[in-house]
């Protein structure tokens, strides 16, 4: 329990997790807040949230044009002959 608590991330460790947390009556780190390690799969307390966890976009935010990503360019030139 102790490794799975270490490597919290890893989705085959989440019972461990889990389990872990309710034993040392740890619940306030299972849930949706900033300082929570891992999210409710079973309803719990955030039942009515457990199945949003992305927010739907208005259609304003759809319609933004997407920005061009910056990218480094190395530009060579070729040396003149003499």
């Amino acid at each position: 329990m102790q490794r799975a608590l270490i490597q919290y991330r890893n989705p085959n460790n989440y019972e461990l997790v889990y389990e872990a947390l309710t034993k040392a009556g740890r619940e306030d780190l299972i849930g949706f807040e900033k300082k929570c390690l891992i999210r409710p799969r079973y309803g719990g307390k955030n039942k009515e949230r457990a199945g949003r966890a992305v927010s739907k976009k208005t259609g304003a935010e759809k319609q933004k044009p997407a920005k061009k990503k910056k990218t480094i360019r190395n530009v060579h030139k070729k040396k003149k002959e003499a």
